[in-house]
């Protein structure tokens, strides 16, 4: 399989809805896929949330029929797609895996039944419209469990069972449809090779079905060293012989805010973590290290830069009624032309 050269680009359509604009290094106006496609980028990673009603200002973003839009746009292009299940209506991470509305009050049988079923619903629907994902992510972050407090990790066997409902769900949508789709799990913990190993190695001693790849996010500022993450690579070979995706990895290229929101990653931080300030040179250089570490790895199978496109528009913050504190991690500057910095996707080969 050809080494994935991935963007999450989830925020794109609210972007474009409210405004935002895209000019490549020439400065010419074009579409953002386009450009990033014209940089190596080869996978499009997009989240989808149950019944969204706090996603950008309109509220309702990354919900499926979003999705099936931005999916068949995608597969259009000849981009590979990595759909993300949140199995929640808002962001699913390490600090919060909250039960969508509409299955809240269930018991953990109810909530099995409805991870298999809405599996099997969005990806039935996504394939109909000729747009079925080439990988599915069956959670976001789940280092710390999903649909809490059921399936915390603190209910190992639980969180078996809901993970189990979602990847029996694309093994039945594949056999009906006669396709494809790898499979993933995706844990927070990239650089943290103790912590990786005890979630796989709890969920497999509770009956945890087979799958095809391991993610992890990697942000270096905060998850640890270039060689931290190596040696989580290796021991996941050693251990549990999958591939491994960097799901998730950014990098700022300023420090400065364009809006009322403090940006969540500042120059202060990333001098303390790394010694590198915000620059569109390290920019690049955190990228193509990333990409270069990963791809070097026995078992490297990609990394995703997450969302390159959420430069600062108006009506599409980090939540309804707010700001966007990723901005200044963004691929492109506060105008909407691309960095330099997406050049590292070309120089990994």
């Amino acid at each position: 399989m050809e080494f994935i050269k991935g963007a999450d680009v989830s925020s794109l359509q609210a972007m474009e809805d409210y405004g935002a604009k895209f000019y490549d290094l020439n400065g010419n106006e074009a579409d953002a896929l386009a450009i990033l496609q014209g940089h190596g980028v080869n996978y499009i990673r997009l989240r989808l949330f149950h019944q969204p009603t706090r996603s950008f200002d309109g509220g309702d973003y990354c919900d499926l029929p979003h999705t099936v839009l931005m999916a068949k746009r995608t597969k259009a292009r000849g981009l590979g797609f990595l759909l993300d299940f949140h199995y929640s209506d808002f962001w699913a991470d390490w600090k919060a895996q909250t039960i969508p509305v509409q299955w809240q009050g269930m018991s953990a049988d109810e909530l099995e039944h409805q991870v298999y079923a809405y599996t099997c619903e969005v990806l039935q629907t996504l394939t109909d419209a000729g747009a079925a994902p080439d990988m599915v992510q069956i959670g976001n972050e789940i280092g710390k469990g999903m649909l809490w407090e059921y399936g915390s990790l603190k209910h190992p066997r639980q969180l078996a069972i809901f993970l189990n409902a979602g990847l029996s769900a694309v093994r039945a949508v594949c056999e009906k449809n006669r396709l494809q789709m790898r499979t993933v799990l995706h844990v927070e913990c990239g650089a943290d090779m103790p912590r990786t190993e005890q979630f796989f190695t709890e969920l497999f001693a509770n009956g945890l079905h087979t799958f095809d790849e391991i993610g992890l996010s990697y942000y270096p500022f905060w998850a640890g060293s270039y060689e931290q993450l190596r040696i989580n690579m290796e021991n996941i070979e050693h251990k549990f012989h999958k591939p491994v995706i960097v799901m998730e990895t950014a990098f700022p290229y300023t420090d400065a805010s364009h809006d009322e929101m403090p940006n969540i990653v500042t120059g202060q931080l990333t001098m303390e973590k790394m010694g590198l300030p915000p620059s569109v040179e390290n920019q690049k250089a955190v990228l193509a290290r990333v990409l270069c570490e990963v791809k070097a790895a026995q078992n490297g199978s990609g990394v995703f830069y997450w969302e390159p496109v959420w430069y600062c528009k108006k009506g599409v913050g980090v939540e309804k009624g707010q700001g966007n504190e990723w901005e200044n991690q963004a691929l492109f500057d506060e105008h909407g032309k691309v960095l330099s910095s997406i050049c590292a996707f070309e120089e990994c080969v």
